[in-house]
């Protein structure tokens, strides 16, 4: 069984209009993660040696949010006439391409990796022409239903607005998930017409052409429904953030030795690196990105967000908020704290209630606590500033910016001033 080579083709044209949004419906965010980055990983998953994303509305704040990654290109559709007419604009990118081709929905993300790897294995050791991904959802209302003829041999698929009355009655419906062909694909495109309720180029049409043409089809049905869920509206995008979510703290758990003590409360968005024997208390938010070492402890009520990294044996506890805050090894903020742009060397003790003020109204400054330096409670210290190794800073002192706080010295009060050598 020859392992073909393969590309992508990503529907996300839609204007998105039960959104109720002005922002593009792939762009809206999943478990900290764009939807559309969702389903280029996926993509990025089977081994695509590039990814085609056919875009449309508000096409431009598509291709800048990816205009970083390798191996994709955009291709606009427009007016959009269906998803016949959409996989039409990639008909360049795919010319004299000799593989298959993968079609994946842009706004269904939660497809795993190990389904889409069955998927592809059934379509080459098959030898198939078409292969769909299907499923069994309790409700198939509003999914186009795969119809077979008396031997059990997928012949078309007919969408629900062109259901005859016994036809609604059948189980198995597509997910807008395909394998192709490229070269049998591209073969009947042409051939697609705008006969049907919707008057649009629909791309489940090239099932009927390569079935009546002797070409093999197949179907491989996606045993959880839950993972071909597509996110039409707020609601469904919040069902499938729940879903993201819960794979994620089952990852945690169970494959990364991360202990979570209450899941139901703890948000812990995705890309995230979280080292083995971590503790993260309820009621904790760890957001995308950011990367925990082992044997660190996590809440209750800690909000981590982006460009957070924590060395090993660290702790951020009871309402500590943390934004591009670097942690050295050992080091601590154990409650009621705010820690924006600092890094923190070893071993370093953030008291209670203290706050680095990293903005000044117009712009963000860095802060740096050198190894072993004790920040006392309520202690302000307003960026750019630098405080020194193994340096102490009374209870309630302002430490004003650029002025640095030196190595092996107390400071205290408010401005602070230099009380003795530490």
């Amino acid at each position: 069984m020859a392992d073909r080579p393969l590309k992508v083709v990503i529907l996300a044209a839609g204007k998105s209009t039960r959104m109720k949004s002005d922002t593009p419906k792939v762009l809206h965010k999943l478990a900290g993660l764009p939807v559309l980055q969702w389903v280029l990983e996926q993509g990025d998953s089977m081994g695509a040696l590039e990814s085609i994303v056919v875009i449309g509305h508000e096409g431009d704040r598509v291709q800048d949010k990816f205009k970083h990654r390798i191996n994709t290109r955009f291709v606009t559709q427009e007016p959009q006439l269906g998803t016949g007419h959409a996989v039409m604009q990639a008909k360049d990118a795919l010319a004299n391409f000799d593989g298959d081709v993968a079609v994946l929905c842009g706004d269904v993300p939660l497809i795993k990796n190990r389904t889409l790897e069955l998927f592809r294995h059934m379509h080459r050791s098959e030898e198939a022409s078409c292969t769909i991904l299907t499923a069994l959802p309790q409700d198939p209302r509003g999914y186009g239903r795969i119809v077979r003829d008396g031997l059990g041999r997928v012949r078309r698929i007919v969408e629900q607005k062109d259901l005859e009355p016994k036809q609604e009655d059948i189980p198995e419906v597509n997910t807008g998930t395909y394998l192709f062909d490229c070269k049998k694909l591209l073969g009947v495109l042409d051939k697609l017409s705008t006969d049907n309720a919707q008057g649009e180029y629909y791309l489940t049409d090239v099932v009927e052409l390569l079935a009546d043409a002797n070409n093999r089809v197949t179907a491989c049905a996606c045993d959880d429904d839950r993972e071909v869920m597509g996110i039409n509206n707020r609601k469904q995008l919040a069902t499938a953030d729940g879903i993201a979510r819960e794979r994620i703290l089952d990852d945690l758990m169970v494959e990364q030795g991360v202990t979570v003590y209450e899941p139901a409360t703890t948000y812990v968005e995705a890309g995230c690196k979280i080292g083995r024997d971590t503790v993260i208390y309820p009621n904790s938010v760890i957001r995308a990105g950011v990367e925990i070492g082992e044997h660190c402890e996590i809440g209750p009520f800690a909000h981590l967000r982006p460009g957070t990294k924590l060395g090993n044996r660290c702790k951020v506890g009871a309402f500590v908020e943390t934004k591009n805050a670097v942690y050295g090894d050992g080091s601590k903020s154990g409650h009621l704290a705010y820690l924006g742009d600092v890094t923190l060397g070893k071993d370093v003790n953030i008291g209670a209630g203290s706050i680095v003020a990293n903005y000044d109204g117009q712009k963000k400054h860095h802060t740096e606590v050198g190894d072993n330096a004790f920040i006392g409670c309520g202690t302000v210290l307003v960026a750019p500033v630098k405080v020194g190794n193994n340096a102490q800073t009374g209870a309630n002192t302002v430490v004003p910016h650029n002025k640095d706080v030196p190595d092996n010295t107390i400071v205290v009060g408010a401005p602070a001033r230099v009380l003795k050598s530490r």
